[in-house]
């Protein structure tokens, strides 16, 4: 099962390293891993989705919290909180199939962001697997080129 793994760190270079460094070391299996500036002034989220055991994700978050620089790690598993990913996919565009191609866009809930006359960069957020299947539905037109981030993950919000 996928664990999620939410580091807060020091919003600097050797706070990352090491986070990184200590995950390389227990060579996990990490699934995805993104970074990103949190709320609060001069902190880093750096998350990371380990297809692990609870048993081995907890070991793991006990031995980041020991790092220079982490500030508080959260783990949990992916089914017990919401993961995102977002990717940019540039699709050969003919005049032939621009509606077709903004129906499929519509179905996935994806936006274009930015179109030339041969060409469409489409952005779409979701899970890894909605990601996969909107992949899938542009094939026929012809992708050009794929960019994905990886997940970003925050435990759901306790029912009252």
């Amino acid at each position: 099962m996928a664990q999620a793994v939410s580091i807060l760190l020091d919003q600097e270079l050797l706070a990352l390293a090491r986070a990184v460094g200590e995950l390389r070391r227990r060579n996990l299996p990490v699934e995805s891993i993104a970074v990103g500036p949190t709320e609060v002034p001069g902190v880093s989220c750096l998350t990371v989705i380990l297809n692990t055991s609870e048993a081995t994700a907890d070991m793991t978050a006990k031995r980041l919290n020991k790092l220079s620089g982490v500030r508080e790690v959260k783990c949990f598993p992916l089914d017990d909180g919401v993961a995102r990913e977002l990717a940019l996919i540039k699709v050969r565009a003919t005049e032939l199939h621009h509606a077709e191609l903004l129906d499929v866009c519509e179905l996935f809930k994806a936006t274009v962001v930015d179109e030339t006359p041969d060409a469409f960069i489409v952005q779409v957020t979701g899970t890894g697997s909605f990601i996969l299947a909107f992949i899938r539905a542009l094939e026929r037109f012809g992708i050009l080129e794929v960019a994905r981030g990886g997940s970003v993950a925050l435990p759901r919000v306790p029912s009252p």
